[in-house]
Order: structure tokens, then sequence, then C-alpha cells
């Protein structure tokens, strides 16, 4: 089977490979130029005296909400520590012009209100001055209005909607691709170099499953492929044999899957007692630990996004913190403490960038990042009218219970 969008994804791919050399992740300000759009110009100075609560002599104090209980209670518990690992080296080596970051974090239970009641309580009552990290989109995304109406920064959130990272949300800043970019760069690899004849969907009710499905019809323009079958899911869903009934009578050769990732594999679980066993195709959440501890022997084979490098990389920067949190915690970290580590270290390198230490200073340290390193992400890149640092998706396998790389990461070109 041929797929009519593979040119495109080979010339994104080789546009990648040029940014990564020259040190530099291509964003909007890319495309911008690309399409002779005259990008906005640079700042060159901020505002050194406005707002900035949550600091003192001694202390910055930056405030995160993400889910601690409900069902995406892992993901949201890994990134934290993450988050708090990446804050408390700051520390160590001597906090920010000698101030010590100081972390509130509030549990928002995966619950667009209860984030709501969070962001509120971070800002209005423990005043903090920036938000950092988090993970989940749809408690995210129900914040969007609060930070924008109250000009709050918010760096990294991993909420892949494609609502983040536009300049509609002019202090948010992303470093995740959305949904609609994963499941293009996915599917699409799967349908060039391994083809299905037919395909179904499990997907995640709202933001989350709608982003995704758009992703895969992308994928699927030109293949003549087509979903045979969408099941909706609730993340509180429990009883999954009736969904895995329904995917069984419609005899898919794959299932897609954008849920959280413990319903995931429930599903996968249910389909196999009826003797349903397809192959398996999922979003990046499933290369964590967490899930291939729990889930691994069921999800074997399965096809999966990835956001963070893998840890098996040549990359200096990546073996130094798989070494470093190893020797640290006794344990080897998960891609959620990546992630939550990610969002740290680029929340810290602006904190020591910025030419004052306000809101306004600290969001022009942000939109002056060009290039920055991490390692487990491409190099992270903002502008003026950039709010996505980097866009990028590589493709994985589950094989024996580890994350095996199959495609490096490969620029999205947001056409």
């Amino acid at each position: 089977m041929t797929n009519a969008r593979r040119p495109a994804a080979l010339a994104s791919l080789a546009a990648f490979a040029i940014a990564v050399t020259t040190g530099c992740a291509a964003t909007r300000d890319d495309a911008s130029a690309a399409a002779g759009a005259k990008p906005a110009a640079a700042r060159t100075s901020c505002d050194e005296s406005g707002n900035s609560q949550g600091i003192t002599d001694t202390t910055i104090k930056l405030g995160t909400f993400t889910p601690l209980t409900g069902p995406v209670a892992d993901p949201g518990s890994g990134g934290l520590a993450g988050l708090q690992y990446a804050i408390d080296k700051a520390n160590e080596a001597g906090g920010i012009d000698g101030r010590e970051i100081e972390l509130v974090v509030e549990d928002d239970q995966y619950d667009a209100a209860v984030a709501l009641q969070a962001a509120r309580r971070l800002n209005e009552s423990d005043e903090v001055f920036a938000f950092a990290g988090g993970v989940g989109t749809p408690n995210f995304v129900g914040v969007l209005p609060y930070i924008k109406q109250n000009s709050i920064p918010a760096v990294g959130p991993y909420a892949p909607s494609n609502q983040v990272g536009v300049m509609d949300n002019p202090d948010v800043f992303m470093i995740w691709p959305n949904f609609i970019d994963e499941f293009d760069v996915a599917v699409s690899w799967m349908m060039e170099n391994e083809p299905a004849e037919s395909l179904s969907l499990v997907q995640q009710v709202g933001d989350v499953g709608d982003d995704a499905l758009t992703g895969i019809e992308k994928a699927l323009e030109g293949t003549g492929v087509e979903l045979s079958t969408i099941q909706t899911v609730e993340p509180t869903t429990t009883d999954f044999s009736a969904i895995a009934q329904a995917l069984r009578n419609a005899d898919s050769e794959m299932v897609i899957f954008i849920a959280g990732p413990v319903v995931v594999g429930q599903v996968i679980q249910a389909m196999q007692q009826i003797g349903y066993t397809p192959r398996l195709l999922g979003q990046s959440d499933m290369t964590d630990e967490s899930w291939l501890s729990e889930f691994g022997d069921v999800g074997e084979g399965m096809i999966v996004a990835t956001k963070v490098a893998p840890f098996s990389g040549s990359d200096p920067l990546v073996k130094q913190f798989v070494d470093d949190w190893t020797a640290d915690n006794g344990e080897a970290p998960s891609m959620w403490n990546a992630a939550g580590y990610t969002q740290g270290i680029v929340t810290i390198e602006a904190l020591k960038n910025a030419p004052a230490l306000t809101r306004d200073c600290f969001e022009f340290a942000l939109e002056s990042m060009d290039g920055f390193e991490t390692g487990l992400i491409p190099p992270v890149t903002f502008g003026p009218d950039s709010r996505q640092g980097t866009n990028a998706v590589g493709v994985a396998r589950i094989e024996g219970g580890a994350v095996v790389e199959v495609a490096p990461f490969q620029l999205v070109s947001g056409d």
C-alpha cells in the first residue's frame, strides 16, 4: 500500500535533521518565513518594575497543578517527581542568584473544574510567580482562560492540545507536540512501513480524542483506508467488556488507542480475554515504565509515538540525566520523570536569563530562548510570535517490555 503523503513526511524529516545539526529546532517562525509571512520583531527589553509576586530576597515561588489522584495519577506523580528533581538540583547549585526555588503543588485530579480552583489558589492565595509543568490535557485546557486573564506565565505543561502552544495564549510556552501531530506522524509511519488494511479506534471523550482523530484522518488521506469503528470511552470507565466486543465485531487488523494509560491497558486485556488480538498503536503515554511494568506483556508489539528521547540513545545529556537520577534515587527514571525534569530545566533556564524577576521579564527570557539543549527533547526555541518551543515526534515499538526506537524524532511541519 502506498501513502500519498510520504514525500512530505520525508521532507519534514530532512528539515528536522538540518535543525538538529545546527543546534536549533524549527518553530512557527520557520513556518512563517517559509510562507512569506513577516515574523514579529523580537523585543529588546521588558518591564523590570512589573508584577513580581512570589519573589522575595531569598525565594522564588512556583506553582504546579497536576493529577496526583484519579485516572491519571501515575503520569502526574511521575512528572511531579521529575519537576521537583530539577528544582532540587538547581537549589543545590545555588538557586537563582542566591534565591531558592519553592514549588507549591495542587492535585487537580485530572478534572477541569478542580484544576481551575487549584490554579486560583496558587495564583491568588499562594501568590506563585509562575506555573511550571503539570500533566493532562482537559485539566490544563480548562485553566487557559484564567491564565490569559491574569497573564500568568506557564511553562511546558504536558497538555498536547491544539489549543496550547499558540499565540492566542501568549503566556503559555509549550514544549510538547499536540495529539493531532503525534497521531499524524505515528499512523503515517505505520501506513508507510507496516500498513494495515482495516483500523478501529478507542477514543477518549473530549479534546484529547478529537485531536487524535484529526491526526489519524490526516495520516490516512490518500491511502483508501478508513476507520471501521470508533469506540468512545470516559477516563473513569471501568467495565470494558462491551467495548472489547464491539471491537471484535468490527474485526479490524489494528486498533488505535487515545485514552488514559490505564484505560488503554484494560481495554487490551478485555480484548484478549475474548480472543481478539489485533495489532496495536497508541500514544506516547505507553512508553512509561509504570505502564510497561503493568501492561507491557499485553501490549507486546504495540507501535507507540515518542516525545521523550529513548534512554538508550547516545546523547550525553540524556546519559547524564539517567545516571544522576539513578544514583540519587536508587532506580532508573521513567518517561514521566524525564518529562517533568525537562519542564523544570526549561523553566529554570528562563529564570536564570530573565533581566529581572518580573513576570514580563520571565516571558521575555522565554521568548529569547534559542536552541536550548535538554537532550531529552529536541532543542527548544521560542520567539515573539511562537509559543511552540519544539514540535517533533518519534516512533517506537514495545518489545520484551521495553521501548525500542524504530524512527527518530520527525519535525512536524504544521501544514
